[in-house]
């Protein structure tokens, strides 16, 4: 018998996690992150977390528990929200699942390839053919192979990684995540797609800019910085904490690290709305049957 499952999924400012607890208000549930930066401790501003409200609202799982120092890949994610939905169905709960990175969602649809990690030698190599010969040389290597690929022309990520894959195991990415099975059996996805309209999600986006440097957004990247994690970490890459510690360092002012700021904010939206159209992410959500 397959279990019912929601998803509220889109792009930045595009409202998902009001959805959601308007949802959540209707149920017994638990809304779970399914966002790469919300699971950090250090940054509930700057990365738009639930307030204090929000979370007195209703039950949220997964969101601001992990340091800082550590990485929160697909994996452990998969595992962390695969622990937190099985304890929704025991407990006969509806998991709201609320976010907009893409690897996490596919994970937990499809399952895991085991795939094997790319030596720095074939990184290298594939960045001097990016180099010296652009994005698509790279793309059009890749359809040479594997003339069936979805990954899109300027999903620069994916590229390079299935490039990377082919050159060491002379096998593209896609033909890695064949064998997979889904994280849970048996899941009903009900899938809520937020808006995709450019034109109302930039406006919404530098509004948001605008409205976190009213609060403490400095203080918090501040006190990030303080704590010396490596610029590897996954929550150092953030958009917002290389602009507000160039600010800090007095190398750009206000006006320029916000406005970088909403650049950045902008060229990330094109790309979660290019992986939504290129993976096929549409609406399957009969929204009365949840309101």
């Amino acid at each position: 018998m397959s279990r019912d499952l929601i998803v509220i999924f889109g792009p930045t400012a595009s409202g998902k996690s009001k959805k959601a607890i308007d949802i959540a208000l209707n149920h017994k549930s638990s809304i779970i992150n399914l966002d790469s930066m919300q699971v950090y401790k250090d940054l509930r501003i700057l990365t738009d977390r639930p307030t204090e409200a929000d979370l007195s609202t209703c039950d949220h799982r997964l969101y601001g528990y992990l340091n800082g120092d550590e990485s929160s890949t697909v994996a452990s994610w998969l595992n962390d929200a695969v622990n937190e939905i099985k304890k929704c169905f025991s407990s006969k709960k509806l998991p709201i699942l609320v976010g907009g990175t893409g690897m996490y969602l596919n994970a937990l649809k499809f399952g895991l390839a085991d795939i094997p990690d790319i030596d720095e030698t074939t990184k290298n190599e594939t960045q001097g053919l990016f180099d010296s010969y652009g994005l698509r040389f790279l793309f059009d290597e890749i359809k040479k192979s594997y003339p069936s690929t979805k990954i899109q022309e300027n999903d620069r990520q994916r590229i390079f990684r299935s490039y990377s894959l082919l050159k060491q195991t002379g096998k593209v990415l896609e033909q890695w995540q064949l064998n997979t099975s889904p994280a849970i059996d048996d899941i009903n996805y009900h899938i809520l797609l937020t808006t995709t309209d450019r034109d109302e999600l930039y406006p919404k986006a530098e509004l948001r800019v605008e409205h976190m440097f009213k609060g403490l957004v400095i203080d918090e990247v501040s006190d990030l910085l303080s704590k010396g994690y490596n610029d590897n970490k996954s929550i150092m890459k953030a958009i917002g904490v290389r602009e507000i510690r160039s600010f800090l360092d007095k190398k750009i002012n206000l006006e320029e690290c916000k406005n970088t700021i909403k650049k950045n904010t902008r060229n990330y939206i094109k790309r979660q709305l290019t992986w939504i159209k290129g993976n096929n992410i549409t609406q399957n959500i009969d929204i009365k049957k949840f309101m």
